[in-house]
């Protein structure tokens, strides 16, 4: 059996990280970074405070919406390598196919059709706010 050199270990498995982290795309720029769902929520809630007739009828099933919007979202949790590597998670996401699925579960949901109307405006007013920067960089 072949014996590996002490002193060449360190250095091989150091070469060995960079490599991988170098074609795996992630070692950007930017640092570690995170996907933070705060605007999209604030977006979401924003929507649920409309103060009119509609507003009010539509907002328990609004806010609870909400909070199924961000329990189920995909990115939720998420961190990466780098920002650009987030930013690409985030620009990868298929916006419509969430959309779809909030609604089926909002439809599966609530029988009043207010309160199923208000998650169907919370899982938009959500989505909505994709556009908005997600990607956060990590405090270490």
């Amino acid at each position: 059996m072949r014996r590996i050199d002490p002193v060449l270990a360190p250095a091989a498995l150091l070469l060995a990280l960079v490599l991988i982290l170098s074609l795996a795309g992630c070692g950007g720029r930017g640092g570690l970074s995170h996907v933070a769902t705060d605007p999209l929520m604030r977006a979401c809630q924003k929507r649920c405070q409309q103060d009119d007739e509609y507003g009010v009828l539509t907002r328990n099933g609004c806010m609870r919406g909400c909070e199924a919007a961000q329990v189920r979202f995909p990115l939720r949790g998420s961190h990466y390598l780098s920002e650009e590597a987030c930013v690409k998670g985030v620009d990868a996401l298929n916006v419509e196919e969430q959309l779809r699925s909030m609604n089926t579960y909002c439809e599966d949901t609530w029988v009043n059709i207010h309160s199923r109307k208000g998650c169907k405006d919370a899982a938009q007013a959500f989505y909505d706010a994709m556009g908005e920067h997600l990607c956060r960089t990590d405090a270490r």
